[in-house]
């Protein structure tokens, strides 16, 4: 992420999400929790758990900086045997620079600790054997040629656009307005597959959200009709993939830690695990009315803290 995003109000962001609510995956009766419990920190529950699940942006860091206390939370867990884990969305870069970002924030995360999305979006093409000519939002720095089939940056020709069979949307470090209305302009003339690699609407970036690729996927997906096509939270994989790792850890033994409802919260209840939503730090920031917004979505996590690490500074 590296270079000027566009960004998103908190409440645009909300509505975003309320709206296209269908085109995530849906909760079954039971799912969720009766009641949720208000917590100070992780560690006053981290006795109920065997694995720990985090997301990273607004549970770890805030733009480039540490999460007060959040260093000293997962070095506690750690001392109490915690398996942990982080989750990500960031699919525009590699896993290794992804954990060196977090060393040099102080974590002592690891490369296998991490799962990204980025990992999925390979498998997610080829399951599309008769598309051969894709076109990709991502920065020129993006490794394409690791993609199969013929894969173009999309950019300023229209031409691009319309010669593609379908889009993979991973990374909107370098898009824009244009480029946005290029896309619909083509969608609409003629559908066809819409991937996303990253399919948050946004993320806490310090002091603004940024505009993800889920955003612009939701918008083109408007322009056509065709359902977009997902990986990363709050889609399976992921948690299929941290869950597989643990099987013999009960699902009950295993917590989601997220910032947002319908990333983190909504794909670890659908994935039958235990979510922990924290407040500070991230995309609920000072939100005043987090009741109401259980109501509006539907979802509500079986814990609430304000950070991980509270108390911890």
């Amino acid at each position: 992420m590296t270079g000027a995003r566009p960004a998103l109000d908190r409440e645009s962001a909300i509505a975003a999400y309320l709206k296209y609510a269908d085109r995530m995956p849906q909760l079954a009766d039971g799912d969720l929790p009766a009641q949720t419990q208000v917590v100070h920190n992780i560690l006053e529950i981290a006795d109920q758990f065997d694995v720990i699940i985090f997301d990273a942006f607004g549970v770890l860091n805030s733009g480039v900086h540490a999460i007060p206390g959040a260093l000293s939370a997962v070095s506690a867990l750690r001392k109490r045997g915690v398996d942990l884990a982080v989750v990500t969305n960031d699919a525009s870069n590699t896993a290794e620079a992804i954990i060196t970002r977090h060393r040099n924030r102080g974590f002592d995360f690891t490369v296998e600790s991490l799962v990204s999305s980025a990992k999925y979006i390979v498998p997610m093409m080829d399951r599309h054997f008769d598309v051969t000519q894709w076109g990709i939002m991502a920065p020129q720095h993006w490794p394409i040629d690791g993609l199969p089939g013929q894969a173009r940056f999309l950019a300023d020709d229209p031409g691009i656009y319309d010669a593609a069979e379908g889009f993979v949307l991973i990374d909107s470090d370098e898009w824009h307005g244009a480029r946005q209305q290029l896309l619909e302009a083509s969608l609409a003339k003629k559908p066809r597959p819409i991937l996303v690699g990253n399919p948050d609407i946004c993320a806490p970036m310090g002091d603004f959200l940024s505009v993800e690729s889920g955003y612009f996927a939701h918008l083109a997906a408007d322009a056509c009709g065709v359902m977009p096509q997902c990986v990363g939270k709050p889609y399976r994989e992921v948690f299929d993939d941290i869950l597989n790792r643990h099987p013999t850890v009960d699902r009950s033994r295993i917590l989601m830690v997220g910032d947002t409802l319908h990333t983190d919260v909504l794909g670890g209840l659908a994935a039958g695990i235990k979510t922990l939503l924290v407040t500070r730090g991230g995309f609920l920031d000072g939100y005043e009315d987090l009741t109401g917004l259980y109501q509006r979505s539907g979802i509500h996590p079986h814990f609430i803290a304000p950070a991980i690490g509270h108390g911890l500074e």
